[in-house]
């Protein structure tokens, strides 16, 4: 049988003579890559050349991005990156020389960076400290047009996604305006712009405003304020009833050819009392001196009448308001006339009214040592020795109260008694002062030089303190 050549097994052995040259390729290949000096091939290859043959745009089309992302683990990346050292080799001034950062900005979307940018955990990871050191903040300044990013940006989402206070406790704040021009930056700020982006609304919804009132302290400030308002309205009356009271004394003791300096000022205890007080410090001596001090001195007959009458004004309202009040109940109620047309109980009601009056003067004397009109009036009741009055000698004083009432005798008899007292403080060994509280008792200026020209002694050798005769004449 002869066999044609067109019949040989030739595609056999071509493959096989093809498989022992890869072999021998393979084997000359590692061995060239073997003694091959990577370096060297580095150093003899013209980059610039190759980069200029090579189009990028036709290798960036062939390349599936969304893939190569997909296959990145992008944490264990970052986790691999030691950021301090790359920040540490970056010369962020010349990378900021080499930025058109206009040119940038305007090929930036902006919000969508913001929406895909944590910034909390950017703030995080970054050393503000650091990067502010390294960051020429002036040139950065003038290379961005500031007007543009505001008209460009939405800084509603912006401020609600980042965390002021953790960005505030990671700033040096002394650090950041010791570097800022602030005239500069304030000088390309377009500040109508920047208000009008300003939702203000928002904002004062935002503040609580009771809040900020309260810890400004603004209640305690008006109160206080208006504390010391009617206070000084409150003493300035007071100062004119002491002016009338200090008059009426000496004139009444110069008719009875007495010499009111001679006279005692008030009990011994409180006099010494405010004398003492009153050693105070420049400029209140000064006032002190000009206004005569007359706290704890006996009160004049004028300011007393006056807080009589008040008092007795005070309390007939008060006793007619409530009886009114009860009787109104007492027939709505239980059905009963407390005040029947045929004036049958008008003793009782007497006597309730004088029972009233005698419980609203006792009570109030003995708790506070004064009636609310003698409050006002600046007035205090007080033993002879200035000690407060015993509840037993108050309820005394209180029955010897109509000793007084008639003929005015009471006022009558303050004007020729040394302690200024009436019937029933000689009833009840009792005595009235001067007692502004808090404040000093004080007469107007002008009365207190005219009784200290007064009481000036005779002989140019001779000086008395103007504060010490302005109390012994009054």
């Amino acid at each position: 049988m002869v066999t044609r050549a067109d019949d040989r097994p030739a595609p056999r052995n071509e493959a096989r003579g093809l498989g022992r040259v890869g072999h021998l390729v393979g084997a000359v290949s590692n061995r060239v890559l073997g003694e091959l000096d990577p370096d060297i091939v580095v150093a003899q290859l013209d980059v610039d050349s190759v980069l200029a043959r090579v189009d990028l745009d036709a290798v960036l089309a062939r390349v599936d991005l969304d893939a190569v992302l997909a296959r990145v683990d992008v944490d264990a990346l970052l986790e691999r990156i030691d950021v301090d050292a790359v920040l540490a080799r970056v010369d962020a001034d010349a990378v900021l020389d080499r930025v058109d950062m206009d040119r940038l900005l305007d090929r930036v979307a902006i919000d969508r960076l913001l929406d895909r940018v944590d910034a909390n955990g950017l703030l995080d990871r970054v050393d503000v400290d650091r990067l502010l050191e390294r960051a020429d903040v002036d040139g950065l300044v003038q290379r961005v047009d500031v007007q543009r990013l505001a008209a460009r940006l939405d800084l509603d989402p912006v401020l609600a996604s980042v965390d002021l206070d953790a960005v505030l406790a990671r700033v040096d704040v002394d650090v950041v305006l010791a570097r800022i021009d602030l005239e500069r930056v304030l000088a390309r700020v377009d500040l109508d712009l920047l208000v009008a982006r300003i939702d203000l609304d928002a904002i004062v919804d935002r503040l609580d405003v009771a809040e900020l009132v309260q810890r400004a302290g603004i209640p305690d400030l008006v109160a206080d304020s208006t504390g010391q308002l009617a206070g000084s309205a409150l003493d300035l009356a007071r100062r004119q009833l002491v002016a009338v009271d200090v008059g009426t004394w000496r004139i009444a003791q110069r008719l009875g050819r007495r010499d009111p300096a001679s006279l005692p000022a008030g009990p011994a205890t409180l006099v010494e009392d405010e004398a003492a007080a009153v050693e105070l410090p420049d400029p209140d001596r000064s006032r002190v001196r000009a206004r005569a001090e007359v706290s704890g001195f006996y009160a004049g007959p004028i300011s007393r009448l006056l807080a009589f009458g008040a008092d007795l004004a005070l309390a007939t309202t008060l006793f007619t308001v409530g009886t009114a009040a009860m009787a109104w109940l007492a027939d709505t109620v239980v059905g009963i006339d407390l005040i029947p047309g045929d004036g049958s109980t008008s003793t009782w009601w007497v006597l309730a009214s004088l029972a009233w009056l005698f419980l609203y003067w006792s009570t109030t004397t003995i708790v506070a040592g004064r009636t609310p009109a003698m409050l006002l009036a600046g007035l205090r009741v007080t033993a002879r020795d200035g000690t407060p009055l015993p509840p037993s000698r108050a309820l005394v004083r209180t029955l010897a109260i109509p000793l007084s009432v008639p003929g005015f005798l009471g006022g009558a008899w303050m004007m020729v008694d040394h302690e200024r007292r009436a019937l029933h403080d000689l009833v009840a060994g009792s005595t009235v002062v001067y007692d502004w509280g808090g404040r000093p008792a004080e007469m107007p200026t002008p009365l207190a030089h005219w009784i200290d020209q007064r009481d000036q002694p005779p002989g140019p050798d001779v000086a008395t303190p103007p504060e010490t005769s302005s109390r012994a004449a009054t």
